[in-house]
C-alpha cells in the first residue's frame, strides 16, 4: 500500500474516534444523515443480499457510481444503453438519489455507496463481484479506489469527469494521494480539454488513458408522460393564460431574494404563477415560514389532490423527482444554487424541456455547459437579483427572445450529443477485451 494511503487511513481512523461525538449527534438531529447509515457500513438487507445472489451468472456486471440526483440522471442514458447485455448495479450517496434510483430502476441492484472503510469495501464486493466500475464526475475515494484495483482486480473507469478550478487548487495539497489513485483507474472520459489538462497534471496518467468525450448531461433526453404531466397540470391549475416561472433547486439564502423578484414582477405581470422549488425538499418549514414573513399566499405541491387542487399564485413544492415534468409546464426556469455559492445546477434540464432558462453569476459546477450556453445565446446568465427582474422583464416583454432562446438551446443539444455512444463503445471494449491490471 502506498504510503499517502497509509497516511489517508491513520487520518480517516483519527477522524472517526476524536469525532465521533459530533457525528453521532449529527446522525441524531438531522434525518437524512441516518439514510442508509448501516447499509452504508456493509449491513445488508436479507432480501437485498437474497437479490444479489440471484443475479444471472451467464453477464458481466457493472456498477455504476452516482452521488446525487445530478450524476444518477446523467448517467441513465448509458445504463438504458447497457441494461440489455449486462448486470446494472447502481449505488448513490444521497438520500434522494437512492429513492430516485430505486423507483426508476426497480429490476436493477440499487445500494448506497459504502464509506470508505476497507473492511467494508470488501464486504461489498464479495457480494457484488462486479466486472468493471464506473465512477461520475469527481467521485474519487482512495481506499474504494485501490480495494477494487488492487485487492479485487477490477478495472475502473471515470466517465463524464470533471476537475474544477476550484477543485484542482485543493487537489494539489493531497497530490501524493490523487496519483495513487489515479494511477489505477484504467481510463478517465474527461467532460472537457480543460478537464483533461487538470487531471493529467494531478496524476500519473498518460495522454492514452485521458478521452475528451463532452458531457454526458447533453445526452438527457427526458420523455415525459403525457398522463403524469396532465394530472401535474390538473393539481397545479394553472390557466393557458398563465405565465409560470420555476424557481428551480434553490438553496438556503436564495429563497427570500427570489421571493421579493417575483412579487415585484407580479405588480405589472398579474398572469404570473411561481413554482418554488428548494433542492433539499427538508427545508419546507424553512420557506414556509419566509412566505409567511412576507404575506404570500402559497399551496404545499404534497397536499394537492384532486379534490383540492392549487387556487394560489405560489406552489412549494415539497416533492422528489418532479422537477423535469414541471419544467415542462413551465414558461421559464431561473436555477437556483447559482446565486449563492454553491456552483448553480444543471441548465440543460430545462432546455430540454423547450423554455428559456436564467442563472445567477456561481456556475462553477457547469462552468463549460453554462459557457456554451450564454455563448450559444441559449440562455442568460444574471449577475445579481436586479439582473434577473431586468432579464425575466425582457421575457415577459418580448416573445419572440423567448422563442430565439428556446430554438438556439435545442440546436445546443444537437450539436453537443454524442457522448452516451463514445462512452458505451469504451464500456463494451473493456468488458470484452478485459486485460488484468498491473498496479
Amino acid at each position: 500500500m502506498a504510503l499517502s494511503l497509509w497516511l489517508y487511513n491513520l487520518v480517516l481512523i483519527a477522524g472517526v474516534i476524536f469525532a465521533s461525538f459530533f457525528w453521532l449527534s449529527y446522525l441524531f438531529l438531522v434525518p437524512k444523515a441516518r439514510a442508509g447509515f448501516w447499509e452504508k457500513l456493509g449491513h445488508y438487507k436479507p432480501e437485498w443480499l437474497e437479490a444479489v445472489a440471484n443475479l444471472p451468472n451467464d453477464k458481466k456486471r457493472i456498477w455504476f457510481h452516482a452521488v446525487s440526483v445530478g450524476e444518477f440522471n446523467a448517467i441513465r442514458p448509458l445504463i438504458n444503453d447497457l441494461a440489455n447485455d449486462y448486470v446494472i448495479l447502481i449505488s448513490t450517496t444521497t438520500k434522494t438519489a437512492q429513492e430516485l434510483a430505486r423507483r426508476v430502476y426497480p429490476q436493477h441492484i440499487v445500494f448506497y455507496c459504502p464509506f470508505d472503510f476497507r473492511s467494508v469495501l470488501h464486504r461489498l464486493l464479495r457480494h457484488i463481484k462486479p466486472d468493471l466500475v464506473i465512477l461520475t464526475e469527481t467521485e474519487l475515494w482512495p481506499n474504494m479506489v485501490d480495494v477494487i484495483a488492487r485487492r479485487h482486480n477490477c478495472p475502473i473507469l471515470l466517465i463524464n469527469g470533471r476537475i474544477s478550478k476550484r477543485s484542482f487548487k485543493g487537489y494539489q495539497y493531497i497530490r501524493p494521494l490523487m496519483e495513487n489513485m489515479l494511477h489505477q483507474i484504467n481510463h478517465c472520459y474527461m467532460q472537457s480539454q480543460g478537464d483533461a489538462n487538470r487531471i493529467l497534471a494531478l496524476g500519473d496518467l498518460s495522454i492514452e488513458e485521458i478521452t475528451v468525450v463532452g458531457n454526458l448531461k447533453f445526452d438527457i433526453h427526458p420523455i415525459i408522460n403525457p398522463i403524469q404531466k396532465d394530472i401535474l397540470a390538473h393539481l397545479l391549475s394553472f390557466s393557458p393564460q398563465d405565465t409560470v416561472v420555476t424557481f428551480a433547486s434553490t438553496h438556503s439564502g436564495e429563497d427570500a431574494p427570489l421571493l421579493d423578484v417575483f412579487t415585484t414582477l407580479k405588480k405589472d405581470f398579474p398572469e404570473l404563477k411561481l413554482l418554488l422549488v428548494p433542492r433539499h425538499p427538508e427545508r419546507r418549514e424553512e420557506i414556509r415560514n419566509i412566505l409567511n414573513v412576507k404575506g404570500l399566499g402559497y399551496s404545499l405541491r404534497s397536499r394537492l389532490s384532486e379534490e383540492h387542487p392549487n387556487a394560489e399564485d405560489i406552489v412549494l413544492v415539497d416533492s422528489i423527482g418532479e422537477l423535469v415534468l414541471l419544467y415542462s409546464l413551465s414558461s421559464m426556469a431561473v436555477l437556483g444554487g447559482s446565486f449563492s455559492d454553491k456552483g448553480g445546477q444543471n441548465p440543460l434540464e430545462p432546455i430540454s424541456q423547450g423554455i428559456p432558462v436564467l442563472f445567477g453569476p456561481d456556475m462553477s459546477n457547469f462552468m463549460e455547459i453554462s459557457q456554451l450556453i450564454s455563448e450559444n445565446e441559449a440562455g442568460y446568465q444574471a449577475q445579481n437579483y436586479d439582473d434577473l427582474e431586468h432579464l425575466i422583464t425582457q421575457l415577459l416583454t418580448q416573445p419572440e427572445q423567448c422563442a430565439t432562446l428556446v430554438e438556439n438551446g435545442q440546436q445546443l443539444l444537437m450539436n453537443n450529443r454524442g457522448t452516451k455512444d463514445l462512452l458505451s463503445i469504451g464500456i463494451r471494449d473493456i468488458l470484452e477485451h478485459r486485460q488484468a491490471i498491473t498496479v
